[in-house]
C-alpha cells in the first residue's frame, strides 16, 4: 500500500511540475507575441499604458518562473547535475510542500496580472488576431489558467 501511495505521490509531483512549466511558458509566450503585435501594428495615445502594463506583467511572470525553476533545482531535482526527478517518499512530500506554498505566494500575482490586462482598453480585435484565434484573449485565457491552477490539481489528486 505504501508503494502505491508513494507512486500516485510521486505522479502528481511529476505532473505539478510539468503543467505549471507549460501554463507559465504559455501565458509568457503569450504576453510577448501580444507585446510584439501591439508594437508593430498600433499607433493610438492609449498604446504605451498598455505596453507598460504588459511589459510589467511579463516581468512579474519570469519572476515567478524564475523562482519556479529555483524551486525545481532544490526541491523536484535529485541534483541539479542529473536533472532525474527525486524518488524517496520524503523528498517527494517536501518538494509538495514547498511547491504548494510557492503557488500560494504565485496567485496573489496571477491575479493581479489578469486584472490588470482585464482593465486595460482592448485594442481593436484586428491588431491582435493571429491564425489561432485572438491574442489578447489567449493572454487572458492563459493567466486565468495560472490563477486557477489549484482546480487542475485538485482534479488530479481526485482520480488518486
Amino acid at each position: 500500500m505504501q508503494r502505491v501511495m508513494t507512486d500516485s505521490r510521486n505522479e502528481l509531483l511529476w505532473r505539478v511540475n510539468n503543467e505549471y512549466r507549460k501554463r507559465l511558458s504559455q501565458a509568457q509566450t503569450y504576453l510577448d507575441l501580444l507585446e510584439q503585435m501591439l508594437l508593430a501594428n498600433w499607433s493610438e495615445p492609449t498604446a504605451p499604458d498598455t505596453l507598460d502594463t504588459l511589459r510589467f506583467v511579463s516581468q512579474e511572470l519570469r519572476a515567478v518562473a524564475e523562482e519556479t525553476r529555483a524551486w525545481r533545482h532544490l526541491f523536484f531535482y535529485e541534483s541539479a547535475e542529473s536533472k532525474r526527478m527525486v524518488q524517496d517518499d520524503r523528498a517527494i512530500t517536501q518538494a509538495l510542500s514547498r511547491f504548494s506554498r510557492m503557488r500560494s505566494a504565485h496567485e496573489a500575482h496571477f491575479i493581479n496580472a489578469y486584472t490588470l490586462l482585464y482593465q486595460l482598453p482592448r485594442p481593436q480585435p484586428e491588431l491582435t488576431r493571429v491564425p489561432t484565434g485572438d491574442l489578447w484573449l489567449m493572454c487572458q485565457y492563459a493567466l486565468h489558467d495560472l490563477v486557477t491552477f489549484d482546480d487542475y490539481v485538485g482534479n488530479i489528486q481526485a482520480l488518486h
